[in-house]
């Protein structure tokens, strides 16, 4: 009883402790730099230092950093831009396609910092909420306005790997409380088990099993048999009993009937708005600069 209780212990810890440690291999964006600028906003220097600063971020985090800069994006939503550029040109690493875009556009000056992943509530959409992209914009709002673009760009990657580095180092911190929470199921397991052996003591002889007050050979093989009668009757209603609890059991459910959500768009104190996929693929936050 006791190795097995101890390898139930050990089985529940190794649940807890290496199933969240297991990596996620990246996914390749096809060779296109982490740096495109197409509006010519940064020296050929500066773009380098940028691209392996980024390159050094998305590798570490396993999250696609990437920025955009561009002459005009047209009528196109900043957001919707930025991802149709993330995902055509093949970013996005592990199963949610993660990602994070800083998108320049020049002619009408609008900026747009962009969370991408599959689900809206897993991967980098859940690591950078809507106040995340709205604090990166705010972070680097008055050196894109004084023209100051390589500082608004290394800040936008610094403010990234803060926030991946703080989701990272939480979800490190989760594991020892998942270790206890472990150990306290399985010191509950144990003690239901040793609760149940506590009636249980050995006999130094078979004759304490023996009725041996004064009776005949027949009362001893009646007394016998009334003995066993009445352990087969508790075992058959045990049984019955388990049985008509089981049935009980069965039949109580819990119905879900519905469940009714509103969801109102913010504004950024920079003058920006937000902006979202209904298919879960994007969310982030734009304005102007």
């Amino acid at each position: 009883m006791k190795k097995r209780i101890l390898a139930l212990l050990t089985l529940v810890l190794m649940l807890f402790v290496f199933v969240p440690s297991v990596p996620t291999l990246a996914a390749s964006s096809n060779g296109t730099p982490r740096v495109t600028d197409d509006a010519d906003l940064l020296s050929d220097s500066e773009e380098k230092q940028l691209e392996d600063k980024l390159e050094k971020i998305s590798k570490k985090y396993k999250c696609d950093v990437i920025l955009i800069t561009t002459d005009t994006i047209g009528y196109t939503d900043p957001n919707k831009a930025a991802n149709d550029f993330f995902t055509s040109n093949g970013f996005g690493i592990g199963k949610q396609k993660n990602g994070v875009s800083l998108l320049i556009s020049m002619s009408d000056r609008d900026w747009a910092v962009t969370a991408h992943s599959k689900s809206a509530k897993k991967g980098a959409q859940k690591i950078f909420s809507y106040d995340k992209t709205d604090a990166i914009g705010e972070a680097i709002l008055d050196d894109l306005a004084a023209g100051r673009y390589y500082a608004a760009f290394d800040e936008y990657a610094d403010q990234v790997q803060n926030y991946l580095k703080k989701y990272q180092m939480k979800k490190i911190a989760s594991v020892p409380i998942s270790i206890l929470i472990a150990f306290v199921i399985a010191l509950i397991i144990m003690g239901a088990q040793k609760a149940t052996l506590k009636s249980v003591h050995t006999q130094p002889a078979a004759r304490s099993y023996l009725v041996t007050s004064n009776v005949t050979g027949n009362d001893m093989q009646t007394g016998v048999a009334n003995n066993a009668g009445n352990i087969a009757g508790k075992v058959a209603g045990g049984v019955a009993a388990g049985v008509a609890a089981g049935i009980i059991l069965s039949i109580c459910t819990d119905q879900f009937m519905y469940k009714n959500v509103k969801k109102t768009p913010k504004q950024t104190s920079s003058g920006g708005s937000i902006s979202h996929s209904s298919g879960g693929g994007y969310h982030g936050s734009h304005g102007k600069f």
